[in-house]
């Protein structure tokens, strides 16, 4: 992540008195003064991480809370439509087959940084200056530490009220399943062995859900559904190119904010794995007229 150099009243100059010849001292205060202090106090190792600055603005911001907020509040507007109209389903697969208007309605959530905040995880890994790993994040989750999203409490609480089945497909392994239903159940959310469906490849329940939205949508009609990445709400979003990920999203458009409803998470995600590598990534305007 490239960051701004620091500003000139961010660098600290020393006097030192000169005695007994000691210009060498003078000269290495000097040099030590002039480098420039990392913001906030952090030290240079941990600002310069390329996770930081995202992290701290989803841990700290204002910003975040009140994005998170109001994405779940103007998410009950397209849901009460939904409820009443028996022709609508955020389902793809199911809107195709049809013979869904009799079903009982269904939301369909995505647990990881969509209701559950793993920003603590992710802080660890800054600090120990490590990468994810299976191993790590199934301790992470077996804790039973991650809160609750804002907003996604309130919602899923109103939604549950307004006649909605909950459901939440997550790619958090069948090993961590019951500490997963046991810390949604602690923020207060509905949370069962049968309404959270976890991800097992060997048993056909891969990363990109299909199976699982297959099962939800056997007994129930599909009415929204609600991630942090579009793999959350269709597929053809598993490409290794930023340009075919973003012509998926183009085709798609018209579902969000309706059918589909997207949370934002800047610090990891599918997203990243299609990225061009290092300065291709960046897109600067030509300064030639």
């Amino acid at each position: 992540m490239l960051r701004p150099s620091a500003p000139l009243a961010n660098y600290v100059f020393h006097f030192v008195s000169i005695t007994r010849g000691t210009v060498t001292g003078f000269l290495l205060a000097w040099f030590v003064g002039m480098t420039p202090l990392p913001a906030s106090g952090q030290t240079a190792d941990l600002a310069q991480d390329r996770r930081f600055d995202a992290l701290t603005w989803v841990q700290n911001s204002a910003e975040y809370r009140m994005l998170t907020e109001q994405t779940f509040r103007l998410a009950l507007h397209p849901l009460v439509t939904a409820l009443d109209d028996v022709t609508i389903s955020a389902d793809e697969a199911q809107l195709a087959e049809g013979k869904f208007a009799d079903k009982p309605p269904a939301i369909i959530l995505d647990c990881d940084e969509t209701v559950l905040d793993n920003s603590a995880y992710n802080a660890r890994n800054i600090l120990k200056k490590e990468n994810y790993s299976t191993e790590t994040w199934n301790a992470w989750c077996l804790e039973v530490q991650a809160e609750a999203i804002p907003g996604s409490l309130e919602f899923v609480t109103r939604a549950k009220a307004l006649g909605a089945d909950i459901f939440f497909i997550t790619n958090r392994r069948d090993v961590v399943k019951k500490a997963t239903v046991e810390n949604l159940k602690k923020l207060g959310f509905p949370a069962t062995e049968e309404n959270v469906l976890t991800k097992n490849k060997e048993l056909g329940r891969g990363d990109d859900k299909i199976s699982r939205r297959e099962t939800v949508a056997k007994t129930h009609r599909i009415v929204m559904l609600i991630g942090d990445s579009m793999s959350d709400l269709c597929s053809g979003m598993d490409v290794t190119e930023t340009s075919q990920r973003n012509q998926v999203g183009n085709q798609k458009f018209q579902q969000l904010g309706s059918r589909w409803i997207m949370l934002p998470n800047p610090v990891y995600g599918g997203w990243q794995q299609a990225l061009p590598e290092n300065e291709h990534a960046l897109k600067p305007k030509s300064n030639t007229k």
